[in-house]
């Protein structure tokens, strides 16, 4: 008969959730990072966390995926189980991190679709739908960081200065204009990075064109930061569910500046192939509506302008990389 094993010997089956640290069965602490074994720790900041909260009051991170309910496991930003599988994507489509800042960029394979308010919900700017052809391109996974902006630039404009991972806001056009003059400067020739048209911007928020009401389907409450969730602030980038295409944060959280001269008749005019509004009144487009406003501001098709010198606590930026 084989000899017993000691149960002071036994390892878990899993290593610690906060650093992978392999533990024994009786330990009650990791003795690497500290964290609680046998307890839920926050995905982001590993500070011990109770099973029935959604988020983390320490750091914000979301602890439970809110379009499946699945508990987001160490190291994630979003939940594994909803994330687009990219397994037959071709490695150069599956993404790019920009080496300056750490910024994720998700691919987005060009293609036709009907551009404006499709449910009929919408302001007369939204209108006519109209058929539009982008070509591919690279998008940021989320909105630039305050981290990603001090990577770049010397000081944080941001209102709600609460982490690295809430997007830096209070940035007017002029302001993004320089960091991505700044950003170009500092990475490899070949590589340009800027602003999405309002056309680049909503085909990648409606997950490649599809009839989605927000970034990633109906349910604003899984995908959006609105006034109704988001407790009067911005919030930690990720925490939301991800759009089809793996874009996080499209709809809500902060507007997005765009490089389209505002025009809120642009749709009656603008050519079919990769359009690009210009002239104007000196405003610029904004999408996606913020933290601090309703569930109908965060539509896909929501669009509005603003002076390029205007910034604000609800308007940040993300950017593409041409393919």
């Amino acid at each position: 008969m084989s000899a017993m094993r000691d149960p002071h010997d036994v390892q878990r089956d899993t290593a610690c959730p906060a650093c992978g640290e392999p533990l024994k069965s009786t330990w009650k602490v990791c003795p690497v990072c500290e964290a609680p074994v046998g307890r839920p720790v926050c995905p982001a900041c590993a500070k011990s966390v109770q099973e029935n909260w959604k988020l983390c009051p320490e750091c914000s991170a979301r602890l439970i995926c809110a379009a499946c309910g699945r508990r987001i496991p160490p190291g994630h930003l979003c939940c594994p189980a909803c994330a687009p599988d990219t397994s037959s994507v071709k490695d150069e489509e599956a993404g790019f991190i920009e080496p300056a800042t750490g910024m994720e960029f998700v691919f987005v394979p060009g293609g036709s679709f009907q551009m404006g308010d499709l449910f009929g919900d919408g302001w007369a700017n939204e209108l006519p739908v109209h058929e539009v052809r982008v070509d591919a391109f690279f998008m940021a996974k989320f909105p630039v960081t305050q981290s990603q902006w001090l990577k770049v630039m010397p000081e944080n404009p941001s209102h709600f200065k609460r982490g690295d991972l809430h997007p830096v806001e209070q940035v007017s056009w002029g302001d993004v204009a320089e960091f991505i003059r700044r950003l170009n400067a500092l990475t490899p020739r070949g590589q340009h990075f800027r602003l999405p048209s309002e056309a680049e911007w909503e085909y990648a928020a409606r997950s490649g064109g599809k009839n989605e009401l927000y970034s990633g389907g109906d349910n604003v409450e899984a995908v959006a930061w609105y006034l109704e969730n988001s407790g009067r602030s911005t919030q930690a980038v990720g925490r939301k569910a991800p759009n089809g295409l793996g874009l996080c944060d499209m709809s809500g959280n902060v507007w997005e500046w765009c490089r389209d001269a505002y025009d809120a008749g642009a749709f009656n005019s603008l050519v079919r192939d990769n359009p690009v509004a210009s002239g104007g009144g000196g405003e610029r487009v904004i999408r996606g509506g913020s933290w601090n406003l309703d569930a109908w501001s965060v539509r896909c098709s929501r669009r509005l302008g603003f002076a390029e010198d205007f910034f604000g606590a609800g308007l940040g930026f993300r950017l593409i990389k041409t393919a």
